[in-house]
């Protein structure tokens, strides 16, 4: 989605390991992408106390306010997003780290596009069924 190169960007893996896979390790491109609404999409990866999102957001892209019960930290990979969290806006740039206390209000608009990663504590329950839905639908 972002065509512009960062220190942080993923490539496909190359073989460099056996085969064998493993239950504990992932590669963040194996793992489906689940569209969140019709232009942002994201990687789930769930444990037993703690959700992540590998979010992928193109440019022009807006998530909407919203709040949940799970406290949120978003890392800001690349790109940017005007992040607005308890009414206040934010310009968060690659490197920067937002945390979200449990039912405080936010979302956000990204003119350049960004990646990130989002993670949930405890896992959000709306996002692990989409993800259980999703696995399905593929």
């Amino acid at each position: 989605m972002i065509e512009k190169e960062s220190d942080f960007s993923i490539e496909p893996r190359e073989d460099f390991m056996p085969e064998k896979k493993s239950k504990y390790v992932h590669h963040i491109l194996d793992i489906p992408l689940t569209p969140l609404t019709e232009k942002v999409g994201t990687r789930f990866l769930a444990g037993t106390n703690v959700l992540l999102s590998f979010i992928e957001q193109p440019p022009g892209a807006t998530f909407p306010l919203h709040r949940h019960p799970s406290e949120q930290i978003l890392i800001i990979l690349e790109g940017s997003e005007e992040h607005i969290i308890d009414g206040e806006t934010i310009l968060m740039k690659a490197g920067d780290v937002c945390i979200h206390p449990p039912n405080v209000e936010h979302g956000g608009r990204t003119p350049t596009g960004f990646k990130g990663i989002d993670i949930f504590s405890p896992p959000r329950e709306d996002y692990l069924e989409l993800m259980r839905k999703h696995k399905k639908e593929i």
